[in-house]
């Protein structure tokens, strides 16, 4: 498909690591007017949190919640690049957690007018 058309809905479920960054991205630039992803992996800022783990740290001694930290963090961003590029979004969890520990999804809206991100 021609990378300059344009489309009104992206959808991307459970696109592994940048996979959903490279599906915002291109629903942005071709001006999608309602963009859905359900993140999956989030391998991309792990290794830096691991990089500077230290032993004593309380926050990032656990792997478990470096982990959630990275999902977190990279959802957070994700969501916030969005407002940036005009779209009101929302994030929430669409599955109860007992059946999967990926089930954030975030939606977006393109608005007419930019949103102020500090809402």
């Amino acid at each position: 498909e021609n990378e300059s058309s344009t489309f009104d809905i992206l959808v991307a479920l459970h696109a592994c690591d940048t996979a959903t960054d490279d599906a915002l991205y291109s629903g942005i630039a071709r001006g999608a007017n309602i963009i859905v992803v359900a993140p999956c992996c989030h391998k991309q800022l792990r290794p830096q949190l691991d990089a500077h783990a230290q032993p004593k740290d309380p926050i990032l001694r656990h792997g478990v919640y470096r982990e959630r930290i990275a999902e977190t963090v990279t959802d957070s961003l994700r969501a916030l690049l969005l407002e940036l590029a005009g779209y009101k979004v929302q994030v929430f969890e669409f599955i109860g957690g007992e059946h999967t520990s990926k089930n954030v999804m975030i939606t977006a809206v393109k608005m007419r007018r930019r949103i102020d991100s500090t809402q």
